[in-house]
């Protein structure tokens, strides 16, 4: 190679060494969001002004599909989801449908929320937390609830709410993720109310005379 040919090649070099560097320093980090909940924002509230009375209920098991990360989920299809590189949540989403979940129990009339043994467990699955494309532009959260006590199933259905998503951007998405957030919630506490319900007590007859 000639002093010519090298001198080329080094400064080819150079240059696409200069470029991606230029790449790598401008390219966009990631950006953190938080549900806009209502249930969240009163979480600390919910916990001070906790009834008393009514029937007693402990949070059992969470849990959630591994995918339900840091990283937003989006949804195309039934059969197609995929992650947004930048767009993430500041904590994972089973956190905050675990706080969530407490701040609504302990605000629904009827049921207590304790740590007995002996209380029905409500465990709870996230079936979806993701904003789905198409055909509508919407945040999905829906929750696998079941109820039992002692040795009875009480409750056992999913409870779902879909929101309108505004504008393609990642705030418009925190915004309606906690509505729906608030709005599936809020059904498994008022199902896990009616399902704890005690049942009133038969009138006894009187015998005849």
């Amino acid at each position: 190679m000639t002093a010519r040919a090298l001198r080329d090649a080094l400064l080819s070099v150079l240059a696409i060494l200069t470029f991606g560097g230029c790449v790598f320093r401008n390219a966009e980090g990631p950006r953190f969001y938080r549900p806009a909940s209502a249930a969240l924002d009163r979480a600390g509230e919910a916990l001070e002004a906790a009834p008393t009375v009514g029937v007693p209920v402990r949070l059992g098991s969470l849990r959630s599909a591994s995918f339900l990360r840091e990283r937003i989920v989006w949804r195309a299809s039934e059969v197609e989801y995929g992650l947004y590189e930048q767009r993430r949540w500041v904590e994972l989403p089973s956190r905050y449908v675990r706080r969530a979940l407490v701040a609504t129990l302990q605000s629904t009339p009827g049921l207590r929320l304790g740590e007995e043994p002996s209380a029905a467990r409500l465990d709870i699955e996230i079936v979806a937390f993701d904003e789905v494309l198409s055909p509508t532009h919407e945040a999905h959260v829906a929750l696998a609830a079941t109820v039992r006590e002692g040795t009875q199933k009480r409750l056992d259905g999913t409870f779902a709410a879909r929101v309108a998503i505004a504008a393609p951007d990642g705030t418009a998405t925190a915004e309606s993720m906690g509505k729906a957030l608030d709005e599936a919630v809020q059904k498994v506490a008022t199902a896990t109310a009616a399902a704890l319900k005690p049942t009133p007590a038969s009138p006894k007859r009187s015998r005849p005379k």
